[in-house]
């Protein structure tokens, strides 16, 4: 097939072109990039298209240029191949129909100004993606990370959540527009950072990251006093630990845990799946939740502060359903999360209240749902004068639905 597209790494700058890179982009007859790199190239003669919107909507277009035996320079940043276009390109049109020419990357860039080398380092991208705790794994399993930033997660306010999220560095770097006239380099801390300004581009290089207080170890079951909480307002832990149970959570899972209150399911839970997504109605819970996060160093949890149904509907489809409670609104938050689910899924529900245990089973039959009720009352010692007595907890009602293969 004759080769028809090249993708091209601008790397920091026009300075970075050689020779054989500027002859292509003076024979080409498209020139696709984003506004930055073809201001670079205004002197060329080919017909130019700015990369703005859906990708998949420059890559028709470029169907149609090809097919008229049109000759399409893409230009990229860096190693288009490296957390760039080149792979999208290459899925579209072929690798035989597609030449990629790499150059110097930001990361590469950023290491060499340190002089660090970066064989060992951490990469992450935050370009079109919130930070999570995929973040802050990266940094603490790598004495040093790189963090491609966009115009939407700048410098200042990764700096300002990675400090909300209970974390610190010995270094934090800051380079904006390597490879031009403008560029520049801050040595600083997350906390000046989160108060600082950057220009676009720019990358971030942390070094040492840590957590600036121990976490304590999850169990299974752990003392209410473990969390922060609504006093009274909280799964006890026996409740909990036979709620886990009938979750029966499996490592690639996402789970939902539906008025999350304190989180403590969702804090347990979160050992034993990839993804937790916490729904919780009240603020002041939602930021019970969110310490009890730092304090357990989880890294798995997405917190959703708004009322159900709704507050689930930009969630990740579930795998696994945890619902604690529902009030008037169970047999609505219910349906919403069986049809979420697909076929084989698993839902549990925990109620004190007569009324929402029908509901459950009533609502979960209707869904195709295999129903089991488990009532739990359990008796916990406490010490009184000079012995000690049971003292019986308030029953609850654990309603399991199996779906498929659950």
């Amino acid at each position: 097939m004759k080769q028809m597209i090249t993708v091209m790494g601008f790397g920091l700058s026009e300075k970075d072109l050689p020779a054989a890179s500027l002859a292509l982009i003076a024979g080409a007859d498209i020139l696709v990039g984003g506004r930055r790199h073809l201001a670079s190239v205004d002197h060329a003669t080919a017909e130019k298209i700015v990369i703005q919107g859906p990708i998949a909507v420059i890559l028709d277009r470029l169907e149609e240029e090809v097919a008229r035996d049109r000759q399409v320079v893409i230009l990229a940043s860096g190693d288009p191949l490296y957390y760039g276009i080149g792979p999208l390109v290459i899925k579209r049109f072929g690798a035989q129909a597609v030449r990629v020419i790499p150059n110097i990357s930001a990361v590469a860039g950023a290491f060499a100004r340190l002089g660090l080398a970066w064989q060992d380092a951490g990469v992450v991208s935050l370009h079109g993606r919130e930070p999570s705790g995929r973040v802050i794994e990266t940094l603490l399993h790598h004495e040093k990370t790189a963090l491609f930033t966009d115009p939407t997660h700048s410098p200042d306010l990764l700096a300002a959540w990675l400090l909300d999220q209970g974390m610190d560095c010995q270094a934090c770097h800051i380079f904006e527009a390597m490879g031009t006239d403008g560029e520049t380099h801050t040595e600083t801390t997350l906390t000046a950072a989160a108060a600082g300004r950057f220009s676009d581009p720019n990358m971030m290089v942390i070094l040492g990251a840590f957590r600036k207080e121990p976490v304590r170890p999850i169990g299974l079951g752990m003392a209410s006093e473990a969390f922060a909480h609504e006093r009274g307002l909280i799964t006890k832990p026996e409740v909990r630990a036979v709620t886990l149970s009938k979750l029966d959570l499996r490592p690639n899972d996402v789970l939902w845990d539906l008025g999350a209150g304190s989180g403590s399911v969702s804090i347990e839970a979160s050992r034993f799946v990839n993804t937790v997504c916490a729904v919780e109605q009240k603020a002041h819970r939602v930021t019970d939740i969110e310490t009890n996060i730092r304090r357990f160093g989880v890294s798995n949890i997405k917190v959703t502060q708004g009322s159900l149904p709704e507050a689930a509907l930009g969630l990740p489809d579930p795998d696994v359903v945890f619902i604690g409670g529902g009030g008037k609104g169970l047999q609505a938050i219910i349906h919403m999360a069986a049809i979420r689910m697909g076929e084989n899924a698993r839902m549990v529900v925990n109620t004190v209240l007569l009324q929402s245990l029908g509901t459950a089973v009533a609502t979960l039959e209707d869904e195709g749902f295999c129903v089991e009720v488990l009532q739990l009352s359990a008796s916990v010692s406490t010490t009184v004068a000079w012995d000690m007595m049971l003292k019986g907890t308030n029953p609850v009602f654990v309603v399991t639905g199996i779906r498929g293969e659950g």
